[in-house]
């Protein structure tokens, strides 16, 4: 379920991001529109790439046909001349087989490997994105906490230091280098030890499969550094989970990318939730008001495992006022859903015990309701929450909640006329 919230509410949102300063909040603003960038640009251009590799195999197939049906023809034709013989000499074979290998050398040199290219961009982006969110992060840290570097040492001449104008100048380029520094001396493992060692920052290994993480990364090396060739390097590094050969060719298929893109999204949005609780603290609302979206997001996008993993995540949390209440219950109901539609209802019973309904507002309700299979009252609860304008047609039509009464009859039926009402 995703939070209704009024016009002043959220022009007033609106106003306040404007003014804030750079924050984690902007940083996972930041990262989420890259995420979904890159999946937008790879499902647009995929079908037209791979659609564009089929149009050059089938020229390819039919530039061969023809050229092979035209030998066919002239040889055909030279053994009706010759009465006598209805065979070829072995001469008049080959020279018949040099014109079919001269006409094959006039194909078009176009090899279909579009979806290819732009698989492996797209790959290569979403990779660079989460290395961008990792310097992001860091940068933000030492910039908020300077005084974590009180005991580094940096070096500098008195022409370096004369460039700067301040102090506070001179402060941030030195974290920019400390943090180019980490990026580049430390392997991926060994960062992430600096996050969780340095900085306190939880890894949710319980939720993140890290070792997957690590499996896409080195693949994109391979891309990148070794023509996509597997060297004992990936093997050593990965536990080789595919099974490869040294020399076998690594590709970015659809199901590939778009599991990867997954993997970068629940990485990514854990580790920022964890810097977010930790570094601005002052922002906690916004940060479990977020979680809740994401879960609505993933449910839209039918992305059950996702939005089980985030839910469970959001267990730890403490809600420390009204509004963080709130959003804790959705996020509730949200697993609820998730687990529903995967036809676990064990687990779907265990969450709705957590639910207490008995004061919360008609929507809430609603959904503990249906849930719950229960559907005598549906339709005067639909009737309270047109009220105090907590449901309308569109939200009803278009909310994973509703998909389990949409799909009876009769009760669809019963429901959408309370909107007209």
């Amino acid at each position: 379920m995703k939070e209704k919230k009024d016009s002043n509410n959220s022009d007033s949102k609106k106003e306040s991001k404007k003014e804030k300063n750079y924050n984690v909040e902007s940083i996972y603003t930041t990262y989420f529109e890259n995420l979904n960038s890159v999946k937008l640009y790879f499902n647009k251009f995929g079908n037209l790439a791979s659609g564009e590799d089929e149009s050059i195999k089938e020229k390819s197939k039919e530039f061969f046909d023809q050229a092979l049906s035209e030998i066919k023809e002239e040889m055909e034709l030279l053994k009706n001349k010759d009465e006598k013989n209805d065979t070829l000499s072995k001469e008049e074979v080959e020279t018949y087989l040099t014109k079919f290998a001269r006409k094959l050398k006039k194909q078009p040199k176009i090899s279909p490997r579009n979806y290819e290219i732009l698989s492996r961009s797209s790959f290569l982006m979403l990779n660079n994105y989460f290395e961008y969110l990792i310097a992001d992060l860091l940068s933000y840290y030492y910039n908020k906490f300077k005084n974590s570097l009180n005991e580094k040492e940096f070096k500098f001449t008195l022409k370096e230091l004369n460039e700067y104008d301040s102090i506070e100048e001179a402060t941030k380029d030195l974290i920019v280098k400390e943090v180019e520094s980490l990026i580049i001396d430390k392997s991926f493992n060994e960062i992430l030890e600096h996050f969780e060692n340095k900085l306190s920052i939880s890894l949710e290994k319980d939720l993140i499969k890290w070792d997957e993480i690590i499996e896409i990364r080195e693949r994109r090396h391979l891309i990148v550094h070794n023509s996509s060739i597997v060297n004992k390097k990936y093997i050593s590094r990965t536990k080789n989970p595919f099974n490869y050969q040294i020399g076998d060719v690594v590709h970015i298929d659809k199901d590939y990318f778009f599991k990867s893109w997954t993997q970068f999204k629940l990485a990514g949005q854990l580790l920022i939730f964890n810097c977010w609780g930790n570094w601005d603290k002052d922002n906690i609302d916004n940060a479990i008001y977020e979680i809740m979206i994401q879960t609505f997001e993933d449910l839209n996008s039918k992305n059950y495992d996702l939005v089980c993993k985030t839910c469970k995540y959001s267990e730890q949390i403490e809600p420390k006022n009204e509004d963080q209440e709130d959003y804790i219950l959705r996020i509730k109901v949200n697993n609820a859903i998730s687990l529903k539609k995967q036809n676990k209802e064990n687990e779907v019973k265990k969450v709705l015990k957590k639910i207490k309904v008995g004061t919360a507002t008609p929507i809430f309700k609603i959904a503990h309701n249906i849930l719950s299979d229960k559907h005598d009252d549906l339709e005067e609860l639909f009737a309270k929450a047109i009220i105090v304008d907590e449901l309308n047609i569109d939200s009803y039509l278009e909310w994973p909640i509703f998909d389990f009464v949409r799909v009876k009859d009769e009760i669809n039926q019963r429901l959408i006329r309370t909107f007209k009402n």
